[in-house]
């Protein structure tokens, strides 16, 4: 069937006004009066044919009509020529059973993951991947061990969340190498674990481990500050953003403001006025810090100077 929307330049099923303007176009081109092209005759008669069939928006519905019909017949056609040019690959499929069939494309796929594999190792080899997956490792302890005692702004809420970031999607990365690695390496010789379940396991236990270590650190740094070298200060109370057992409190240490918020009932605390409380602070990060309570009054009386 012959496609007029082409002859015309035009993508099937275009409107009759584009039809109209395409032949227009075209006709002043190649009609024999105009133009000494030794074709012009013949792509003058092809155009007028494709005006008659497309010109009218009815003619253009039964051409349209068609020419689906043409296609569908085509792309059937196409279909059955591919499902039968090769009979034996078809017939070698069909005699596999539904494991076997499931075990060849778990092979397929494999050898996929091995050809990127091997092709990216070429581009950056793996002893540099284990020392980036190290460091961004050892970035992401430190990005969070450093902002675990945070300061109530966004600012520092953001490093804390970036520190987990960068740990968490490192350690995302090294699971999808190891996931890579074995494999790659299932292909050459067999692997008496399920490798699969094992990185799983691995990254979640490595990433709870990760965050126990950097909070049971940091409990052992402000309980050796706050017993060893600690300074007592008073704290301006937020009333507006505090609630009864949550404080959001302000001080000052060295000229330098800073802003905290404590997990303690406001009538546990020590007060001096009716917004003024104790606090016991680290000398060495005044972040780390803890509100004086009533049941600790006689240590903060025995040490009473610091106020002074």
């Amino acid at each position: 069937m012959i496609n007029y929307y082409k002859i015309l330049g035009l993508e099937n099923y275009a409107s009759v006004a584009v039809v109209k303007s395409a032949y227009k176009k075209l006709i002043k081109q190649y009609h024999p009066d105009v133009s000494s092209d030794p074709d012009a005759e013949e792509m003058t008669r092809y155009l007028n044919l494709a005006k008659d069939f497309l010109g009218t928006q009815n003619s253009k519905d039964n051409y349209d009509r068609q020419l689906k019909l043409a296609y569908l017949i085509e792309i059937n056609r196409l279909k059955s020529q591919s499902s039968q040019s090769n009979p034996k690959k078809n017939a070698y499929w069909k005699s596999l059973s539904v494991d076997e069939r499931k075990s060849r494309l778990e092979e397929a796929r494999k050898i996929k993951i091995k050809e990127k594999y091997e092709k990216s190792l070429s581009v950056f080899p793996l002893p540099y991947r284990l020392i980036g997956i190290a460091v961004f490792l050892i970035w992401g302890l430190q990005v969070m061990f450093s902002n675990y005692f945070l300061n109530f702004s966004a600012n520092a809420y953001i490093w804390a969340v970036v520190g987990y970031f960068i740990f968490g999607g490192t350690l995302a990365v090294s699971a999808s190498e190891a996931y890579t690695y074995l494999t790659t390496k299932s292909l050459h010789q067999p692997i008496k674990f399920n490798f699969e379940r094992w990185i799983a396991f691995s990254f979640v236990a490595i990433f709870i481990l990760g965050i126990i270590s950097v909070s049971t650190l940091n409990y052992a740094r402000k309980s050796y500050f706050l017993n060893n070298d600690f300074e007592y200060t008073t704290a301006k109370i937020d009333f507006e953003r505090s609630s009864l057992d949550r404080l959001i409190i302000s001080y000052e240490v060295n000229q330098k403001e800073y802003i905290k918020r404590v997990d303690v009932s406001f009538n546990e605390a020590v007060k001096l006025s009716k917004d003024r409380i104790v606090l016991k602070f680290a000398r060495v990060n005044p972040l780390i810090c803890e509100v004086v309570l009533k049941s600790d009054s006689v240590e903060f009386n025995n040490n009473s100077r610091f106020l002074e």
